[in-house]
């Protein structure tokens, strides 16, 4: 059973299809009639398809953390990494104050998120926020970073068995933000064919659909069931 991230996802990209569709001209070299209207569509997509794959990595990890919140689990089976980012801003906050009124800061930190390095306390409650504030981008290192924080090294390692598939998943998955930021920066000689786009969807599917099932093991080994 997939997450309801997942299956967001998979009912995003029905709109993908649906502009592929619209495409005046499906294949390469076949002449375009209307090649005004290829670009904009092959714009359209790289914009639609980049904002649903960051949304399933933002959506996931809200859905990971719901599933910790709702369990019964102590602080100490969570991975030291997911511990010290989601401390991070509290810690940085609290620095960046005049030392006069730090002592507030630190009682109020106390009273609300010492349980998270407490040995055997109950798990309160995290915020999934917290966890990605550092991301810009989905790009692949970053996405790399944000699975690392959930005890998983090297995700794009652990979801393909072949060093071919890996890099492809990551060029596809890496051109197509590329080309997403480019075109929110107003850059408009970007571009993506029919056949660039056919690409990006299978990079995204496939990974988001193998990242799903990887991260629900990863849960279950700290909740002691899957979580989806």
């Amino acid at each position: 059973m997939p997450s309801n991230s997942l299956a967001a996802l998979l009912a995003g990209l029905a709109e993908i299809q649906a502009l592929q569709r619209a495409n005046p001209s499906p294949q390469e070299g076949s002449g375009l009639k209307r090649p005004e209207v290829a670009r904009a569509i092959g714009r359209s997509e790289i914009v639609l398809l980049s904002s649903h794959f960051e949304r399933f990595i933002y959506a996931l990890n809200e859905e990971a953390v719901d599933a910790i919140c709702c369990s019964a689990i102590v602080s100490d089976v969570l991975p030291q990494k997911l511990k010290l980012v989601h401390s991070r801003h509290a810690i940085e906050l609290i620095s960046s104050t005049v030392w006069e009124r730090r002592a507030s800061a630190l009682t109020e930190y106390s009273a609300q998120e010492s349980w998270l390095w407490s040995p055997n306390a109950p798990v309160v409650t995290l915020d999934p926020g917290r966890l990605l504030m550092w991301m810009k981008t989905p790009s692949p290192k970053n996405v790399v970073r944000v699975f690392q924080i959930w005890g998983i090294d090297d995700i794009f390692r652990e979801i393909t068995r072949k060093s071919v598939t890996r890099g492809r998943l990551r060029l596809r998955l890496g051109e197509l933000v590329e080309k997403r930021n480019n075109i929110a920066h107003g850059d408009f000689t970007v571009e993506a064919t029919y056949l660039d786009i056919v690409q990006y969807v299978w990079a995204v599917k496939k990974f988001c659909t193998s990242t799903d099932k990887r991260l629900a093991r990863q849960l279950s080994v700290m909740l002691s069931s899957r979580p989806w």
